[in-house]
């Protein structure tokens, strides 16, 4: 049953009874060993349906779900399962809503979720928040207004009168207090539930309800949470409330919890260790992904946080010098076209390639350069369009503007955009932005984005063409799915968690990006292992790109960057040669 493991991969998979803590390290195989350890007890141990594997998306879950079946179709004599005879692999959320819909039948109270599919929440929260401040909010708005009320009902995080008093920033979430008082109501009036109610509700029964604790407790012998580095403290205490008997088995790598904003304390972790101080621990420390240079460079970067577990981490792939490297682009442009080149090579070399960013809105000055190189690419994260940019739209309009006066010769939109920035507009486009509660990144991103397309047309009516090709480019990537199937990955990192690339290219690793400008103690540790994560998803060739200009602002590396140190020495590479 157990095929190509390594001894810690094993034992791990041989654990029997009680606690288990598995520290699992990028590229390790967890995956492996959480499906040959549920083969191997429902073979041995206990009835199949009595065992339950969690973890995060309801993709995971399917994923998990069949893995477990090609493996026990090739390992357990006369398999043949149905859907009462195999393990249950639920998302954190899922299983919630089982409590709460146990509830229900055993009351006759009903609640109306609205999340999952089709969920009216966003929608919801896009109607609040535009009656309160006059616009719709964009997705990483959306995101972190739920992220704050996720915590503060948890209650670990800042209250909303502290939110409303933070700096003008990307973090400041206007009249946040108004938006939840009104989100309270409306659920409380329709006896809507959302996610973050199912699990506290689920906390709450399993806490004051004795039956319901008893018939929870009852349903399964053994537990398996995957990347548990992402439980809530919520959703960590309902998973510990059902494990009666202990057999909870976690699987987990701290040093990738990103998704505070979103309510993960990898504090879990440290809490799970302490209350099962006899639990077995098992460390996956080999990578079985990544070259020793990339290895070295993001095992560097992470050992500089302080509340972690220690990991001797390895790899034993072939050594590929010159694998990795931080290069310093003049400007956001010049990266934009160094991922355009490395994109060409990749697809020459049959290889894979990601190009990585913490926020969506970097990616346009790269879907230009990949577009003007004929490069079809998918996007995954929040991908903002071209058009949706106040920038963009007021910078089209100044080359209309031009091409109108001009009476005889037709202006070259690449002049007219200069003349535009001698005169002002961007310091005129940042004004608006800091009025409007944008953050200036947005303005100096759309500045080299309009420098792309206007380096690529002759004409305002070429600009526009261009500009229809990158948005036809996004709407393909965004609709095709696996009829597109193409090589190169447009991404943010927090999105590509879990996947691999043979090369990866993590861009605008800058101060006030990564880490976040309003970044401070613990947070500037979840910055660091952001960083991590986007490097540790490289095969066979990783790029940290630091561009020294974006728009008409300099930009300076990240402290990150000087902490990477892959040579020993403190040397990074000089910055590569850009074609233009």
């Amino acid at each position: 049953m157990i095929f190509n493991m390594d001894p810690a991969q094993t034992a791990a998979v041989m654990h029997d009874e009680g606690p288990a803590l598995v520290l699992a390290g990028p590229g390790s195989g967890k995956t492996t060993v959480i499906t040959n350890r549920a083969v191997r007890l429902a073979a041995n141990k206990c009835e199949p349906s009595r065992l339950l594997c969690v973890t995060f998306t309801n993709a995971a879950a399917e994923e998990m779900r069949q893995r477990y079946l090609k493996l026990a179709e090739s390992t357990i004599p006369d398999f043949a399962p149905d859907a009462s005879d195999i393990p249950v692999f639920y998302t954190v959320h899922a299983f919630c809503n089982n409590i709460i819909s146990e509830y229900e039948k055993r009351t006759g109270v009903r609640y109306v979720r609205i999340e999952g599919e089709d969920s009216p929440r966003n929608s919801i929260f896009e109607r609040i928040y535009k009656k309160y401040n006059g616009s719709v909010p964009d997705e990483a708005m959306l995101e972190r207004i739920k992220g704050y009320l996720r915590r503060e009902k948890e209650g670990t995080g800042r209250s909303g009168e502290e939110i409303q008093k933070a700096p003008s920033g990307k973090n400041q979430i206007r009249r946040f207090s108004d938006i939840v008082r009104e989100y309270t109501r409306v659920k409380k009036e329709n006896g809507y539930i959302d996610f973050d109610d199912m699990v506290l509700m689920s906390l709450e029964l399993l806490t004051v309800n004795e039956e319901i604790r008893g018939w929870a407790r009852g349903l399964f012998d053994y537990i398996q949470v995957d990347e548990a580095q992402d439980l809530s403290r919520a959703q960590y205490e309902v998973l510990r409330m059902i494990a009666g008997n202990a057999n909870i088995f976690i699987v987990a790598d701290d040093d990738q919890s990103i998704y505070g904003f979103r309510g993960a304390e990898p504090q879990c972790l440290f809490d799970f260790a302490a209350e099962y101080p006899d639990a077995a621990r098992y460390e996956l420390t080999r990578n079985f992904r990544s070259t020793p240079e990339i290895v070295k460079a993001s095992a560097a970067l992470v050992s500089v946080n302080k509340k972690r577990f220690f990991k001797d981490l390895y790899t034993t792939v072939d050594n590929s010098p010159g694998s990795f490297c931080t290069v310093f682009p003049h400007d956001a442009k010049s990266q934009a076209m160094l991922c355009a080149q490395e994109a060409l090579a990749s697809i020459t070399a049959g290889e894979s390639l990601a190009v990585l960013y913490r926020n969506g809105v970097s990616s346009l000055p790269v879907r230009a350069a990949l577009t003007a190189n004929g490069i079809k690419y998918a996007t995954s994260g929040n991908c903002p369009r071209a058009w949706e940019q106040l920038t963009v739209r007021d910078g089209f309009n100044e080359l209309l503007k031009a091409e109108r006066k001009s009476r005889l010769i037709v202006p070259d939109p690449s002049a007219t955009f200069r003349r535009i920035l001698r005169e002002g507009f961007a310091e005129l486009m940042e004004e608006q932005c800091r009025l409007e509660g944008h953050d200036r990144k947005t303005v100096s991103v759309s500045m080299d984005f309009l420098g792309l397309v206007t380096d690529n047309s002759v004409s305002y009516d070429a600009a526009v063409r261009f500009l229809d090709s990158v948005e036809r480019a996004d709407n393909l990537s965004r609709t095709s799915g696996d009829n597109l199937l193409p090589s190169v990955m447009l991404s943010t990192i927090h999105s590509a968690k879990g996947l691999e690339y043979d090369r990866v290219i993590v861009i605008d690793v800058l101060e006030g990006e990564m880490p976040g400008s309003e970044a401070a103690g613990d947070a500037v540790e979840e910055e660091r292992r952001l960083l991590y994560v986007a490097m540790t998803r490289a095969r066979r060739k990783l790029i940290i790109s630091c561009p020294l200009r974006r728009g008409m602002r300099g930009e300076e590396e990240s402290r990150f960057v000087r902490e990477l140190d892959p040579a020993g020495d403190g040397s990074v590479s000089p910055e590569i040669e850009l074609a233009h």
